[in-house]
């Protein structure tokens, strides 16, 4: 067990350090890093020795962060694959890239998605928020699971939110063609991020793959970029004078609890838990001023099974 004490303040070097964590001759893959926390776990993950492959839509941005990654940690064994996540194609292109590599996978943080946007449909003619947080991850993952089980005893984490808490699964209307609202979308993809979690942790635990799902903190980054900064000010992301909110992590604090769900002992055969502030959260309330816990629809296996028999359909037929 962990004797180091980790907390909403702890970074994700402070985890790495405090777990006497080293990764090497482990591969490491983290979506949506060249950007915000993706950037940091993936830094901190390199630290301790592992080989990393981050994923970038814009290349040049990803050798930028690969370089920066290299140099800040002594660790060459870092490197950007293409991923473009509105694209199931791009998602099959990159398996078979990676693939083609003949290595395992340890670690796969999904990382990457998208808030709050005005409708938009991906490539596939899914809700983009769906689309990209959710199922582009999810054939993914299932089609890395191979590399998974090779891995003995893999880790796979989905980067929730608590904004899961604003919403189920809307199954009669899944890709919001009636009565769109972003943030209600975006709290039907962070929900699934957990019950994909809880359904993959379900199905594929025996053969060494664990899911975990987590609540990184509110951390300002690109994500914010579409919503109006009258809209922000509204939610109480600043204060008077224009200083960010107290409730806001740096990104190295928001990268911390990704890195603690990949690293921890105390995580190990465990049932797909929810993390929060680098700890186990048990806490299940429907509170949305509750930044604590998550929803009680986000722990209902039966939902679990439904979405993953309706996204197994979604992508197969794309």
């Amino acid at each position: 067990m962990t004797t180091v004490k980790f907390g909403a303040q702890t970074t994700a070097l402070e985890v790495v350090k405090g777990l006497s964590a080293n990764l090497d001759g482990k591969v490491v893959i983290v979506t949506g890093a060249t950007s915000g926390i993706g950037v940091e776990t993936s830094r901190a993950l390199a630290a301790i020795n592992a080989h990393v492959f981050i994923t970038a839509r814009d290349m040049n941005r990803g050798e930028e962060v690969v370089a920066d990654i290299k140099k800040t940690t002594g660790n060459n064994k870092v490197e950007v694959l293409e991923l473009d996540l509105t694209s199931l194609q791009s998602v099959r292109t990159f398996v078979d890239q990676f693939r083609a590599r003949k290595l395992p996978i340890h670690i796969l943080i999904c990382n990457a998605g998208i808030m709050a946007c005005p409708y938009a449909k991906t490539k596939d003619g899914f809700e983009s928020q769906f689309g990209v947080n959710h199922l582009a991850h999810f054939l993914l993952v299932t089609s890395l699971l191979p590399e998974l089980k090779a891995g003995k005893s893999a880790r796979v984490i989905m980067v929730s939110s608590v904004l899961n808490k604003t919403q189920g699964i809307n199954f009669d209307d899944i890709n919001w063609e009636k009565n769109y609202d972003k943030w209600l979308a975006y709290g039907q993809s962070k929900t699934a991020n957990i019950l994909f979690a809880l359904q993959l942790n379900k199905l594929y635990r025996s053969e060494g793959i664990q899911a975990f799902a987590l609540n990184p903190g509110a951390i300002m980054t690109n994500l914010q970029n579409v919503i109006p900064i009258e809209e922000q000010r509204a939610m109480g992301y600043f204060k008077e004078d224009g200083t960010l909110a107290d409730f806001f992590k740096t990104v190295e604090q928001g990268a911390s609890t990704s890195v603690y769900a990949a690293l921890a002992p105390e995580v190990d055969s465990s049932d797909g838990e929810y993390l929060e502030d680098c700890a186990i959260t048990r806490v299940v309330n429907e509170n949305k001023m509750d930044f604590r816990g998550r929803s009680e629809h986000s722990t209902d296996m039966k939902a679990a099974e439904r979405l993953w028999a309706l996204s197994e359909n979604m992508v197969a037929n794309k």
